[in-house]
């Protein structure tokens, strides 16, 4: 049942992506890009707004009108049904139906740490509310700022029936097949020679700019709702969208959804989104031909709206709306910003760099700035910068460059050759950008800790990495095509008010090589992949072990569940915990509302070791680390006080048993027993709930 509510919505997908093609000239290999880039857009200003439910009931009626009108036959003219059905659209389509019939079958779960901490849980309570994520009730003590554009894609593709996690990781990968569609979507089908091993190094992008080594674990990639693989992929896919827009003549603004959406997936991949725009802008103002080239105000206004779209995005949720949760949780207790000012990050870090004297809190975290920098240096350029199946940042900007260097010698004619050279040039200058932003990042506004080990460098920096292997990947498949050079002729008395255009057509050059070469790209890459991710440790063919402990889990907090009501609040103990438990009841218990179980004004609480504080172990380890000293009275006051109605004692130690046996009416004796995992709070105390304790 629930893969026919899926299939439902990619058929409203292609409906929507059909009357694209045929009625707005965007090419179908670009559609499904465009149409998920602007179901995103339509679903963010409408959860804004709080009217996302009816928002998306439009969106599938319009999608579902729009495909039936434009594939309904007209008389004396056949549906053309060839414009639907290219090498990037058979990809796209391809793909993302078997994904959806593999993924009904084996049922991926969600299991990383940020996966229930943020991505996963989101996507989650967007389904549940039908409403942003941002606005909803949860133990978390912090401000939900990151941006809605993953779970709302989610959203899209759970709309219909129940909620699976499942759900999560076919949406986002529909996201890459997408991007994978727009690369390849310039090509018709005699150039299947050229498709075919280009769809095999597309495949394998996500795995080899992200895995660096053999792995005996799963390696996640297609598995996930982490953001940055997507953030990355829809960074350069908007760009090599773009080249194939302006090969294949389609509209210009198809593109500009997607540099919205490239802005609305991450917090801190604003500056991508401003890269893509600003690449696309050089490429419209500097390199256009034809008539467009003629209309130096239309040229602008293109250049100005790739940009707009961005900061559109930003303005209309990074300040107004973000702003606007940060007052109302401030107001009610809640935790608000208190990082520098970006602009004041810039100015006073530029200041450095140059040997300028800053003061106060940039001069104090001026060494943390520099020994930043000094560190993602010594990534980008020795062997201990593990990032990629070729090894450190230095590998990939070479690999990268020579994939430039390819196209730029197989362009036929010096102007695409000019296109192609100020790609790479700007497009590493860019590069040069954002490793600089990250520095930012870690010397003012990453705590200290965080900025000593580097922490998450690879997923911010890899992010940059494949966009811009998608950027030469799309510059390659235009000069593997022939190219119209368009050029005005000097009017003539006769036609002096009548601006007249010739087109030459030049075939690439050195084709067949070409060819080749694409060909080795693709078998080095696949070889270089099944030699550290074997098949049955990826997305192909995992066991259905990997997810048996999440299993557990969930089994354990539904049965739990069938003895609570929403009206309910959980009071969570799992004695050891390092938060992952916690976070983990939190997803599988919504909409059920499991407590921060804790103080939230102090950040104590979100799993732990809970005991007297005198009982507090020597030892390091995460009882250690994560002890929650309270005395009987404190933690009764804060159950109270936090209104919790239940305790869900997932799991128990000496130390709970020794510090807080008197409040519960039975001395904990049904929970040490196992015959409960459920107390009530009453007036005489926590009460055990009568239960059977069984998942099974």
């Amino acid at each position: 049942m629930e893969l026919l509510c899926v299939l439902a919505a990619v058929l409203a997908l292609f409906l929507a992506s059909a009357a694209l093609t045929l009625q707005g000239r965007v090419p179908a290999g670009m559609a499904p890009l465009t149409v998920l880039s602007g179901i995103a857009a339509v679903f963010t200003l409408a959860g804004m707004a709080g009217v996302l439910y009816p928002a998306a009931w439009a969106v599938y009626a319009l999608s579902v009108a729009g495909g039936l009108w434009a594939l309904w036959p007209r008389k004396g003219r056949p549906v053309p049904w060839r414009e639907l059905f290219t090498p990037g659209s058979v990809l796209f389509w391809g793909m993302t139906v078997a994904f959806a019939v593999y993924f009904s079958i084996r049922q991926p779960m969600a299991n990383g740490y940020d996966e229930l901490s943020l991505w996963a849980t989101a996507a989650k309570i967007t389904k549940v509310d039908n409403s942003l994520y941002s606005t909803a009730t949860l133990g978390t003590p912090w401000a939900v700022t990151q941006n809605p554009g993953l779970p709302l894609i989610s959203y899209f593709f759970q709309f219909f029936g129940s909620y699976a996690d499942w759900k999560i990781y076919l949406a986002y990968d529909a996201l890459y097949f997408a991007c994978f569609a727009a690369v390849l979507s310039a090509l018709p089908w005699k150039k299947w020679r050229v498709a075919v091993p280009l769809a095999a190094v597309l495949w394998c992008t996500p795995f080899f700019f992200t895995i660096y080594n053999h792995t005996i674990y799963l390696a996640d990639t297609y598995l996930t709702s982490y953001g940055d693989v997507p953030a990355g992929l829809v960074f350069g896919g908007a760009v090599a969208m773009w080249l194939a827009l302006r090969q294949t003549g389609g509209p210009r603004w198809a593109v500009l959804p997607v540099l919205a959406l490239a802005a609305n997936l991450k917090a801190n991949d604003f500056v991508l989104s401003l890269a893509a725009a600003g690449l696309i802008a050089v490429d419209v103002w500097f390199f256009c031909d034809g008539p467009f080239k003629q209309g130096l105000a239309r040229r602008t206004g293109f250049a100005a709206a790739c940009f707009a779209a961005p900061m559109a995005v930003y303005y209309l949720w990074n300040v107004r709306y973000v702003g606007w949760l940060v007052a109302r949780n401030s107001d009610s207790g809640g935790v608000g910003e208190t990082s520098a000012a970006l602009s004041d990050v810039v100015i006073n870090g530029i200041k450095i760099l140059l040997g300028q004297p800053v003061e106060g809190f940039f001069a104090e975290r001026k060494p943390q700035f520099l020994q930043a920098m000094a560190d993602m240096g010594h990534q980008f350029w020795t062997s201990d910068g593990k990032l990629s199946m070729i090894g450190q940042g230095r590998n990939l900007v070479i690999f990268i460059l020579l994939v430039f260097l390819l196209a730029f010698v197989l362009a036929a004619g010096w102007q695409l050759r000019g296109r192609i050279a100020a790609m790479a040039v700007l497009s590493t200058l860019c590069f040069v950008g954002y490793n600089l932003m990250l520095a930012l990042s870690y010397g003012f506004i990453f705590k200290a800790f965080q900025a000593e080990g580097l922490y998450d460098y690879n997923r911010y920096i890899y992010s940059y990495y494949i966009g811009w292997f998608l950027m030469a990947l799309g510059c390659l498949v235009v000069v593997l095509l022939p190219q119209m050079a368009v050029r005005q002729e000097k009017p003539t008395e006769q036609n002096a008010s009548v601006a007249q255009f010739t087109a030459t057509r030049r075939a690439p050059r050195w084709e067949l090589a070409g060819q080749g070469a694409v060909l080795l790209l693709a078998v080095a890459m696949l070889v270089r992949q099944n030699q550290i991710v074997l098949p049955q440790l990826s997305v192909l063919g995992f066991a259905d072990s990997e997810f048996s402990e999440r299993r557990a889990i969930r089994a354990e907090a539904e049965l739990v569940c069938s003895y609570l009501t929403e009206d309910d609040r959980v009071f969570f103990v799992s004695q050891g915990d390092n938060g992952e438990a916690w976070f983990s009841a939190v997803f599988d218990f919504y909409p059920i509302l499991v407590d921060y179980s804790g103080i939230v004004s102090e950040m104590i609480g979100g799993g732990g070791e809970l005991g007297l504080p005198e009982l507090k172990p020597t030892e390091e380890g995460p009882k250690n680390f994560y002890y929650h000293g309270f005395t009987a009275e404190e933690l009764d006051s804060i159950v109270r006080g936090n209104g919790c109605t239940v305790l869900y004692l997932q799991n128990l130690d000496d130390i709970f048993v020794e510090s807080y046996r008197d409040l519960f009416t039975d001395d904990l004796a049904a929970a040490l027993s196992g015959k409960t995992l459920l107390y009530r709070v009453t007036d005489e105390g926590f009460a055990p709930v009568t239960m059977e304790v069984s998942a099974s």
